[in-house]
């Protein structure tokens, strides 16, 4: 009987691992339905599943966690959040991408603002009628990622976001990529406040001008008076096109305004803003007033219903910490941070309880999904239709078609992706049809495009149509393309910059490229990450790859960005800098190179090989011991 419940219990402790989601599952009152599997490495579930089950072996079976005293609620109310929303004004398919007519007539679609509208002015109307007041806030990054965009820029924008009505919204760094005259007129446009403490705008006097541009707002509904702050990345410097705009550093400027909030009356205070999970993390551990954090950036995807991913898994979707995620300041007060994962797919909801005093006493939430179950309101639809003539002859703009799924957007600030492949080689492919390379077949045989730069995938569809529309959502920024001569030293600083953001918050300066191997061993300290790199040779009768050499001179193709020192580059030599404008952009590139190739079938080369950290505490040992235990606590419970 002894080894049979014994054999029983190994049995449950291999298959626990499956029961962390509902053990760390909080109250909710949202059904979260969501569709992408969720990977963790063998010893790492079997750890915390022993532990979460070892957990619930030692408490009574026939009582649940009791729920501590709280004090009398004077205030109750519901945030709905979106973050990141990167034009997805129409719906998208699961991969955020163009939702086909094949998939919107089989439900397979997501998200667009039309289901955002439906969701907010559901809790709205339950709020008009006695429920609970809702505010409604937006983190910042509705601009750039959607022909949609790239055509209309901020006269669409700010036209969907009135439609939407949110009470406030935080700046984003990509609302700066048009540049500060691309931002006045949507700010002079909107209906809302739109918010950020920590710039400067001392030397951007027409920005500081703006009808709604704010550090604070305060807001009232139903008599509950909440003051929300709003911040910004500093990384927009090198995010966003060079501008006069100074950052200050978030959580001394979000204090600075919580005070003053503090001394207007205000003592419930949400800090709004577009920095990442980490620094949000950082500034709810560190902001003594701040209330609740929530943030985007990062398009970090929170869920209390299932395990945390292992941090190397690229999946854009994988879970990456809890909804909401309790940060604890020292003094004991609990701060809640959420964010909402990216492109309309997801509205976040968290319900929050205070104190007369403005102490948050109790909070619950969860991510909605907005897939085909939840209608979409047609007047925002009707507005679609307006834009849409417009957006028609670039469907019909067929440049080619692909035989493979072309991954693109997030996984391509992690690792190899086969559209990061196929644009840069498209950007070799346009020099060459320069015939600058004399009696070789060019002068130029490496490109390098920012992961953050490639901004979506291209989905397969029946007939592997890509149209203008399609890679316009791609390679939004129409970025000009430069020629730049650099030293091999120079070149492989760019390659260890490349293995050091990949690790930061949601950098997009993890590198794409043509015309080098790479190979990055992150056991390895910071600065000697690069173990192996090759680069093409030009200056050959027959390509062939060669280590680099520090001392030689290479010639790189980079976007304008980069050239300039985006996402923290230097790609030029101080000493003796050289570039040279090429023909076309990087979207009339890749036209072209589609054109001529006609079918595309990119696949992962291994021009990036990552060797990823490997835990030198051997997690393996810790299973084994707590296996023990878990074993040693079946067998004295029920032997």
């Amino acid at each position: 009987m002894v080894f049979g419940f014994m054999f029983s219990a190994i049995k449950v402790l291999a298959l626990s691992a499956n029961l962390v989601g509902q053990l760390a599952r909080g109250p909710c009152d949202e059904c979260i339905v969501h569709c992408s599997s969720t990977k963790m490495l063998p010893g790492r579930s079997i750890l915390v599943g022993s532990c979460c089950l070892l957990a619930l072996l030692l408490i009574h079976p026939a009582q649940s966690n009791p729920i501590a005293p709280r004090a009398e609620v004077a205030a109750e109310f519901i945030i709905l959040h979106n973050n990141d929303m990167h034009a997805r004004f129409e719906q998208t398919s699961v991969t955020s991408g163009t939702c086909s007519k094949e998939e919107a007539n089989t439900d397979q679609c997501y998200g667009g603002f039309a289901r955002v509208a439906y969701e907010v002015r559901k809790y709205r109307k339950e709020a008009e009628e006695g429920g609970k007041p809702v505010f409604y806030l937006n983190a910042g990054d509705t601009y750039t990622g959607t022909a949609w965009f790239t055509v209309f820029k901020d006269n669409i924008t700010s036209a969907f976001l009135n439609k939407l009505s949110p009470d406030a919204i935080s700046l984003g760094n990509h609302e700066f990529d048009q540049n500060v005259e691309g931002l006045v007129p949507f700010l002079n446009a909107v209906e809302f406040p739109v918010l950020a403490c920590n710039l400067n705008l001392t030397d951007v006097p027409e920005l500081a001008a703006t009808k709604q541009l704010a550090n604070s707002t305060i807001i009232e509904k139903n008599g509950v008076k909440i003051g929300v702050i709003g911040y910004l990345t500093p990384d927009t410097k090198v995010l966003a096109f060079r501008n006069k705009v100074e950052y200050e550093e978030e959580i001394v400027s979000i204090n600075a305004e919580a005070e003053k909030l503090k001394a207007q009356g205000i003592n419930i205070i949400i800090a709004l803003g577009h920095s990442g999970y980490q620094k949000d993390q950082e500034i709810a551990k560190n902001c003594p007033e701040v209330d609740i954090v929530i943030g985007g950036h990062s398009h970090t995807f929170l869920d209390a219903s299932q395990p945390v991913a292992d941090p190397t898994d690229s999946d854009p979707e994988a879970v990456r910490g809890p909804y909401p995620t309790t940060v604890v300041q020292a003094s004991g007060k609990k701060v809640p941070v959420v964010q909402a994962y990216a492109y309309t797919k997801y509205l976040g909801k968290i319900h929050v309880q205070f104190d007369a005093e403005g102490n948050l006493i109790e909070f619950d939430g969860a991510p909605i999904l907005l897939n085909a179950s939840i209608a979409q309101e047609q007047d925002l639809l009707d507005l679609l239709d307006e834009y849409r003539p417009k957006l028609e002859e670039l469907e019909n703009m067929i440049l080619g078609y692909t035989k493979v799924f072309l991954e693109g957007g997030n996984i391509c600030r992690m690792r190899e992706c086969n559209l990061g492949n196929l644009v840069t080689d498209a950007m070799i492919y346009s020099r060459v049809l320069e015939n600058k390379g004399g009696e070789f077949w060019t002068d130029t045989a490496i490109a390098f495009m920012q992961g953050g730069g490639i901004r979506s995938s291209i989905d397969k569809k029946a007939d592997g149509v890509i149209n203008g529309a399609t890679l316009l959502a791609v390679l939004p920024f129409e970025n000009n393309l430069y020629v730049t001569r650099i030293l091999g030293s120079t070149l492989l600083a760019a390659l260890e910059h490349s293995a050091a953001v990949r690790l930061q918050d949601s950098n997009g300066g993890f590198l794409q490229m043509s015309g080098v191997r790479a190979v990055y061993n992150y056991n390895n300290e910071q600065g000697k990450r690069v173990v192996s790199a090759q680069a093409l040779c030009a200056s050959c009768s027959v390509p062939t790859y060669k280590s680099i050499n520090e001392t030689a001179l290479y010639q790189v193709i980079v976007p304008q960005f980069l050239l300039e020192g985006g996402d923290g580059y230097t790609l030029t030599e101080e000493s003796n800098p050289y570039s040279e404008s090429m023909q076309r952009n990087d979207l009339n590139a890749t036209m072209e190179y589609l054109k001529q190739r006609h079918f595309v079938y990119p696949e992962i080369e291994e021009r990036i090989v990552i060797h990823e950290k490997v835990d030198t505490g051997s997690a393996s040992g810790i299973v084994a011991s707590i296996s023990l235990l878990l074993l040693s606590s079946l067998l004295t419970r029920f032997i």
